[in-house]
């Protein structure tokens, strides 16, 4: 999105809202999205983003539950038929490659996933997220889960974000992926047996 204001002309002003809002937020920094802006950006009044949004951080709420949506669908492919081992990569990798993309809105999803700074529609998406991953291991039960599904995601955020800020060089990638699959695959086997 240019950072230059634009006429609003028709469609659900919601979504174009958290369209901008996600540009904004990828551009320039989570403090960068504000109503006050984001309605300058879009080309409404001041008082038309309040409509949709009681203040900031529901825009911002809305624009986690919307990068929880997209990213989700990019890890549906890992629960396919298949061997576990290249659905698993496959469900690492395309987390990874998600926040090389996404860095900043990465960081606002998985900065809190509880609380009241949370909406429903953000606690919702970022439930169904953390569920793909447990059914991907086995777990049916998100009360009585193991261990397993909290290491894969402390394996995964962590690769994600180390890829998402250069530290991991590019090229490497694709190999620290294979690496940490083959470290957990004998542990999530064992799970799944």
């Amino acid at each position: 999105m240019s950072a230059q204001a634009r006429t609003y002309h028709h469609g659900s002003l919601r979504q174009e809202l958290v369209r901008e809002g996600r540009a904004l937020l990828i551009e320039e920094g989570q403090q960068a999205v504000t109503v006050r802006e984001l309605a300058r950006r879009v080309g409404v009044s001041h008082a038309a983003p309040l409509r949709h949004f009681r203040d900031r951080d529901a825009v911002l709420g809305a624009i986690a539950a919307d990068g929880f949506d997209e990213l989700r669908g990019h890890l549906e492919a890992a629960r396919g038929p298949g061997d576990l081992e290249p659905r698993l990569t496959a469900y690492v990798r395309a987390h990874v490659r998600f926040a090389q993309q996404n860095g900043p809105l990465m960081q606002l999803m998985f900065a809190s996933t509880e609380g009241e700074t949370r909406d429903e529609a953000s606690r919702s998406s970022a439930e169904r997220f953390f569920t793909l991953g447990a059914e991907l291991l086995g777990e049916r039960d998100p009360s009585s889960m193991g261990p397993i599904p909290f290491l894969l995601a402390a394996t995964t955020e962590g690769i994600s974000a180390l890829a998402a800020a250069g530290r991991i060089p590019p090229d490497r990638v694709d190999d620290v992926v294979t690496a940490a699959v083959r470290m957990l695959l004998p542990q999530i086997e064992q799970q799944l047996g």
